[in-house]
């Protein structure tokens, strides 16, 4: 049976959108201080810092999105429905995060918060192996082969945040969800630089 493919174009701005939506929805959760003064405010810390780790989250999930659109070709039926997924996984951070701001130190809440990180995440890394399909023998594959492998260890780190948090310190999902946003960032970041060193001629 000949495998049906998708327009690219069509889904990456789909997703685009559904992302650009639940990054807007995540500020609208944010509590309002009892007072307009500058303690008030500090008192809602956390809120601010929930809000934070899960929209920088987000927005490095859509930077490795980008990235990969730019290089793929096609996509399948199957990566479509992968993607869905991956959306419908995604559109609970805002809920789970304002939860997570009025019981930040319960480890049910924690849990959920981790748990649904970690499961957008799989999808991400499932896409990728899709696409990877998809695309066998074009350019893309280099680069979604680098992708997978970054996301293997960014799994690993939420994993050990999730299993500290859940047997020591709830706050400690959060914090592997951050320390693995930065390691993807920061990755991202090596590089491009890299990239760029590459491609400046030698100068003889």
């Amino acid at each position: 049976m000949k495998k049906l493919f998708f327009n690219k174009d069509r889904l990456g701005a789909f997703m685009d959108a559904i992302l650009a939506i639940i990054m807007t929805i995540l500020v609208l959760e944010l509590a309002k201080p009892k007072e307009p003064t500058i303690a008030a405010f500090l008192s809602l810390w956390h809120a601010f810092a929930a809000y934070a780790i899960s929209f920088f989250w987000l927005g490095s999930m859509w930077t490795a999105l980008h990235i990969a659109w730019d290089r793929i070709e096609k996509v399948s039926q199957k990566t479509v429905w992968i993607s869905i997924t991956l959306l419908f996984w995604a559109s609970f951070i805002p809920y789970i995060t304002s939860l997570l701001v009025d019981w930040s130190q319960k480890r049910t809440i924690q849990g959920a918060y981790g748990l649904v990180v970690i499961l957008t995440t799989a999808h991400l890394y499932w896409l990728y192996t899709s696409l990877n399909k998809d695309n066998a023998g074009s350019g893309a594959c280099r680069y979604i082969a680098s992708a997978e492998k970054n996301l293997k260890t960014d799994l690993l780190i939420k994993a050990a945040g999730f299993i500290a948090g859940m047997v020591f310190y709830p706050p400690l999902v959060e914090i592997g969800v951050l320390a693995a946003a930065v390691f993807m960032i920061s990755g991202r970041i090596s590089l491009r630089k890299e990239k760029e060193f590459v491609s400046v001629p030698l100068i003889k």
